[in-house]
């Protein structure tokens, strides 16, 4: 391979020059795992790794700038003009701890020893400055016969670092690629190992699985494996019982026609609701797993918006003027972010069920318009007490009344009448309807 197809063309060039320069110094350097993989996979390169034959302590000597990251572990960070690159000294590990961490490394000459420590034979190839590859685990075969194999015992493998369990399966479901039988059979035998890892560690595998393009794929591998019955964290039951092979719910089917990267709350919520987790379970579940309190509310809020919905539909003697109504009132309670994620979800399951069905309309929410929701949504022309041209200190002026509970309640009523389009946001058109209000309801 003689040149980089899926890596921006400067991110090559200063990575190659940082080849050169310890070449160039008697040492030997390559471009190492998941960079390689994926430019031979034809997937787009994010970062570029580097193993060399220099100590951290000659690396750092070399270039003007670097960042000693792991430089316990043999890793120093070179930072070139727009690009970093991980170069990380060819070692060896001695025994691990907690079967995450290895307690020592030792620093080798030969690459083929650094290959030897990876985790998957895919993740151990090498490429130098002038395109030849060294791939002595033969994981170019494994990449094109699609496979998961790990480089020597799979049990080893898994023995010394549990999470490469789950980036096996998270590798199987995002790449299509099935685990070999030995590596399979190493996971099933460490699976109890997982319970040392961190959840925040394999809620960051987690993350990337249900954003890829076989995320159900990756959820049946690992209910298969056990390994959801080991992991220090909370998991719904449904999970445990769930298989691929059976009929799924609209939710849980949907998942892969929803937005994985941009919106992961879309994914996420599918994914809970389709276990059976409801709305008020879903944020303190997803915090346990270390999700951020921001995701965890997204998640939290569509799959209540959900509920407040599915309970109207089921009830046929509710009229549509009463269902655009309580559409708009829960609108405003949860907020537009989570309306329009619930829109955009909903498309996501109206394409499940009929996947030639397009429903897309130009601008940024690019929302489905096959069902009135929809519609209601558009017309809405504010969300929040800040979008009234009316304020809370201009009715107390206007009204001589002192400030209280009444006043909070008559701008919630001024927002729902504006989004509900009974009345229009102007100044003068809020003020009067206050001031009626009040002298109607001497109680407010």
């Amino acid at each position: 391979m003689n040149r980089w197809r899926m890596v921006p063309p400067l991110m090559v060039r200063q990575g190659e020059l940082v080849l050169e320069r310890l070449t160039m110094q008697g040492f030997e350097a390559y471009f190492v795992g998941g960079c390689v993989r994926d430019e031979l996979m034809g997937r787009p390169v994010h970062d570029m790794d580097i193993a060399t034959s220099a100590t951290p302590e000659q690396v750092v000597a070399l270039f003007e700038r670097t960042v000693p990251t792991g430089i316990q572990h043999g890793t120093v960070t070179v930072l070139m003009e727009d690009h970093a690159f991980e170069v990380t000294t060819f070692r060896k590990e001695a025994e691990y701890e907690d079967h995450r961490r290895p307690s020592e490394v030792q620093y080798v000459r030969d690459l083929e020893q650094d290959l030897q420590r990876r985790d998957f034979t895919m993740n151990a190839i090498a490429m130098d400055r002038h395109g030849k590859v060294s791939d002595p685990y033969h994981g170019l075969q494994d990449i094109e016969a699609g496979v998961i194999r790990a480089v020597g015992s799979a049990a080893e493998r898994f023995d010394e670092d549990a999470l490469r369990m789950v980036r096996a399966v998270r590798f199987a479901s995002v790449f299509g690629f099935r685990p070999t039988k030995s590596t399979w059979s190493g996971l099933r035998i460490c699976r109890d190992k997982i319970a040392y890892i961190a959840t925040e560690r394999i809620r960051a595998e987690l993350e990337k699985m249900i954003a890829g393009p076989r995320p159900l794929r990756g959820l049946e591998l690992l209910r298969r494996s056990g390994l959801l019955e080991y992991i220090n964290a909370p998991v719904p039951m449904a999970a445990l019982r769930w298989s691929a092979k059976e009929a799924q719910n609209d939710w849980l089917a949907a998942i892969e026609h929803a937005e994985g990267a941009e919106l992961p709350e879309l994914r996420w919520s599918l994914l809970l609701q389709g276990l059976s987790v409801q709305g008020d379970e879903a944020g303190p579940l997803l915090k346990r797993w270390t999700f951020s309190r921001k995701l965890s509310q997204a998640v939290s809020n569509i799959i209540i918006f959900d509920e407040v919905m599915n309970t109207m539909n089921e009830d046929h003697s509710i009229s549509p003027e009463a269902r655009r109504s309580r559409f708009i009132k829960t609108a405003l309670r949860l907020g537009k972010e989570t309306a329009e994620g619930w829109l955009l979800r909903r498309k996501a399951l109206v394409k499940n069920l009929s996947p030639e069905t397009e429903g897309d309309v130009p601008g940024k929410a690019n929302l489905p318009t096959d069902f009135p929701e929809a519609e209601w949504f558009r017309a809405i022309t504010v969300f929040a007490l800040s979008d009234l041209e009316l304020n809370g200190g201009e009715i107390i002026a206007a009204t001589g009344r002192k400030g209280g509970p009444w006043l909070t309640e008559l701008l919630n009523g001024l927002l729902f009448a504006v989004a509900a389009g009974e009345l229009r946001n102007e100044k003068n058109v809020l003020l009067e309807h206050a001031k009626a209000v009040v002298n109607t309801n001497g109680h407010i």
